[in-house]
């Protein structure tokens, strides 16, 4: 059976080798592909191959239908398809070697693709795992349209009508899925409709995490459009008055009707590989040893209405898959509660007392829009005691929202955090609220403010923070942070060397001879000068005649962590606004560690000068227009440093990273967030929950370490890969060619 089933296959696989139109399809399929991923991926600058993901499902929409719609029509068509089934081989497997053929070609094309992860090591280093997952999802949604595809070309003579319905079907498995069908149907619809449509589990596989029930759905969807194919086929050979044909309508029916359960029921299916670095979608191991370390039972309760709008379909699978795992993990120590507000009166009075309340969405129904009411939200309880999550949004970050909910609710007591005020550093209430809704639910947060009656730091403060400051310390200040940093406390400095205008844009100078006589007893220091990253750095939009241009501006600089210490392991490139490189100088280096520090293409600039981003940089640095090493180079940003029989600080050449206004507009500012938060933890000595915050979904950065590599990776793709196949195919058509122009002897042999 397996060597008819590969003998169709290698049949049908070489014919489409045998027409010019099947290189001509793979050449735009790569074409198209390669050029708008170029766009998109250069533009994010991210390395990572979701551009090309996100438009290769409609690229699929057309390539597949347009490949299949020949194998059976074109046989029903030229009369081959009787001739072929007569011969001592069963339909179903010419029907499995037809699709295998298909398959093996598709993958070809997708083979052509292998260009861009393989083009991207040169600028970064590849989560080869996540490529992996990405390669395999599309295989499965490859293989699904195929058995779409087959169907479609099952059912006419005519090759147009065929890729015609195969592109109709498919686009509408595309559209039952969508928000825009989804929002217009009642909720118990809604939600078959979002477990049907076939671009929620490709997304899902693509993210890096292998679901068995995403692949349960792809495989209950082929399996249903191949029993359509087979009895499409069967019906042209058997009478519709004989018991058989009954008998074969009956079969394909009930396994249509077990595919589409399977598809539906599969969400009860557990079972997932996670392909991502650090497993980011599985339990961290902190999370289990904090479960088994409390001393009572920690209660999870969900407060979900039945119906939940579709668009949070994969929010509510990821919620609940967390959920499960927290509920096994802890055993004994957790209870898991999922109460229903809407039908229960008794759970909609207790989500009131926690302070949870419906959010309205928007439903469109009859032509008309409305709202309704749905709860999706979170409590932890402990001792009496309740955290709550009042609606569940994202999961990006929610195992580390619980977990640190968790231990706050369990721990007995609470380090203190303090926060220097009165030199215009960022307080509380002013740049860091956003830090402050992070930190206390984990610290005691307070602000410590010296004057002439302070004689050391307050007892009570565990870490003190001086971020920024508009004022140099007074040296008793100084003399006040050193003592405390001697006798064990721990220091948190994040203060650039120079200050900035942003209405005159003009950069210069900042001195704080207090705080510098504090660092520079340690071996430590602030330059007074300006870093910058030609390589690494945030774009801007500078208004100009002609609107907003965006231009990369170097002084933003995206700082990567440059070792693997804990503050900064699983950590995301920082943006660090208008900082300072940092002066090392410490007799022993084993006291010293670097966290943050530009890339390559890095350096410093004196001060004063200007700070326009419209300027050309390369001569702002190089005025003489010769780039040399003396100009560019790797600058550290923020580092750690351990005192012999003292305490610890974290210093770091801007506080702009943790600013409200950074936090909320730049898309890297979770990463300054987590730093922070991850810094705060080290100097407090209290690091559980490092590696649960640290975990970074983001792709990494794309650099290439030479101008002309992004050049040729983009152009080998775009023009050597189709090049390639052309080449191939002008080979291979020729040699048939020359073989059909040959004329043969009497007894077989060619002359």
């Amino acid at each position: 059976m397996i060597g008819r089933i590969l003998t169709v296959a290698k049949r049908e696989f070489a014919g489409y080798f045998d027409h010019a139109t099947a290189y001509i399809l793979l050449v735009i399929f790569l074409g198209i592909n390669f050029y708008f991923y170029f766009q998109e991926a250069y533009l994010l600058g991210e390395a990572s191959l979701r551009p090309m993901l996100s438009l290769l499902p409609w690229l699929l929409l057309f390539f597949i239908p347009a490949v299949c719609m020949r194998s059976f029509a074109e046989e029903r068509n030229a009369g081959t398809l009787e001739l072929v089934l007569a011969q001592p081989i069963q339909v179903v497997e010419f029907l499995l070697g037809k699709f295998l053929g298909v398959l093996f070609f598709l993958l070809v094309a997708m083979a052509g693709t292998l260009g861009i992860p393989l083009g991207l090591t040169l600028g970064a280093d590849l989560q080869w795992g996540v490529v992996f997952s990405q390669y395999l999802g599309s295989m499965f949604l490859i293989s699904a349209l195929i058995a779409v595809g087959l169907w479609a070309s099952s059912l006419t003579r005519n090759q147009v009508t065929a890729f015609i319905i195969g592109v109709t079907v498919s686009f509408a498995l595309y559209l039952i899925g969508l928000p825009t069908v989804t929002l217009s149907l009642p909720g118990p619809l809604a939600a078959v409709a979002a477990r049907l449509g076939v671009l929620g589990h490709f997304s899902n596989v693509a993210r890096g995490v292998i679901d068995l029930r995403d692949v349960l759905y792809f495989a209950a969807l082929g399996t249903a459009f191949l029993s359509l194919t087979y009895f499409s086929v069967m019906r042209e050979r058997l009478s519709r008055e004989r018991p058989a044909y009954g008998r074969l309508r009956v079969g394909v029916l009930g396994l249509v009707g077990i595919a589409i359960f399977a598809a539906l029921a599969g969400g009860q299916v557990r079972g997932r590989l996670d392909l991502t670095p650090g497993k980011v979608y599985t339990l961290s191991p902190p999370t289990a040893d904090l479960l088994g370390g409390v001393d009572d039972l920690v209660t999870l309760k969900l407060f979900q209405s039945a119906e939940l709008p579709a668009q949070l379909a994969s929010v509510g699978r990821d919620v609940d898959d967390l959920l499960r795992d927290l509920d096994a993990t802890g055993g004994a120590n957790v209870n898991l509660v999922r109460l229903d507000p809407d039908e229960d009166p008794d759970a909609r009075e207790e989500a009131g007392r926690l302070g949870i309340r419906p959010v309205p969405f928007q439903i469109l129904a009859d032509d008309e829009t409305s709202f309704q009411e749905r709860y999706f939200a979170l409590a932890v309880q402990y001792a009496g005691e309740s955290q709550t999550i009042p609606f569940i949004r994202q999961t990006a970050d929610l195992e580390y929202r619980l977990a640190s909910m968790i231990r706050a609710l369990t721990r007995s007591e609470h380090p203190t955090i303090g926060l220097l005020t009165g030199h215009g550093e960022l307080s509380l209430d002013a740049g860091l609220r956003l830090a402050r809704g992070r930190l206390a639910l984990e610290y005691n947060l307070m602000e410590f403010r010296v004057d002439s009656t302070t004689a050391a730091v307050s007892d009570s403060i565990d870490v003190l923070v001086v971020a920024g400051g508009r004022m140099p310390l007074e040296p008793a200040a100084g003399e006040i942070l050193s003592r405390f940093v001697d006798d064990g406390g721990s220091l948190f400095v994040l203060k650039s060397g120079v200050t900035v205008d942003m209405q005159a844009r003009y950069a210069g100078p900042s001195f704080d001879p207090a705080l510098d006589s504090l660092l520079q007893v340690r071996g430590l220091g602030i330059v007074p000068s300006m870093a910058f990253d030609l390589l690494l750095n945030e774009r801007v939009q500078v208004p100009s005649g002609f609107g907003a241009v965006v231009r990369e501006y170097p002084l933003w600089t995206l700082a990567q962590p440059a070792s693997g210490h804990v503050i900064v392991d699983g950590v995301a490139n920082v943006p660090i606004r208008f900082g300072s490189p940092l002066l090392v100088e410490v007799e022993d280096s084993t006291l010293v560690t670097p966290l943050l520090t530009t890339s390559d293409g890095g350096g410093r600039l004196a001060t004063p000068l200007s700070i326009d981003a419209m300027q050309e940089w390369a001569a702002v640095i190089a005025p003489d227009g010769q780039l040399s090493e003396e100009d560019i180079a790797m600058e550290t940003l923020a580092l750690a440093y351990t005192q012999p029989g003292g305490g610890r600080i974290v210093l770091a050449g801007s506080s702009s990273f943790i600013h409200d206004e950074t936090l909320s507009q730049s898309m890297s500012g979770l990463a300054g967030m987590v730093f922070f938060q991850n810094a705060v933890d080290w100097l407090a000595q209290d690091e559980a929950l490092i590696s649960i915050r640290s975990k970074d979904r983001a792709p990494p950065l794309l650099l290439f370490p030479n101008e002309w590599l992004p050049d040729l990776t983009r152009y080998g793709n775009l023009a050597g890969v189709p090049l390639l196949f052309v080449f191939i195919g002008v080979l291979r058509l020729a040699r048939r060619r020359q073989v059909q122009q040959r004329s043969f002897t009497e007894g077989g042999a060619l002359t």
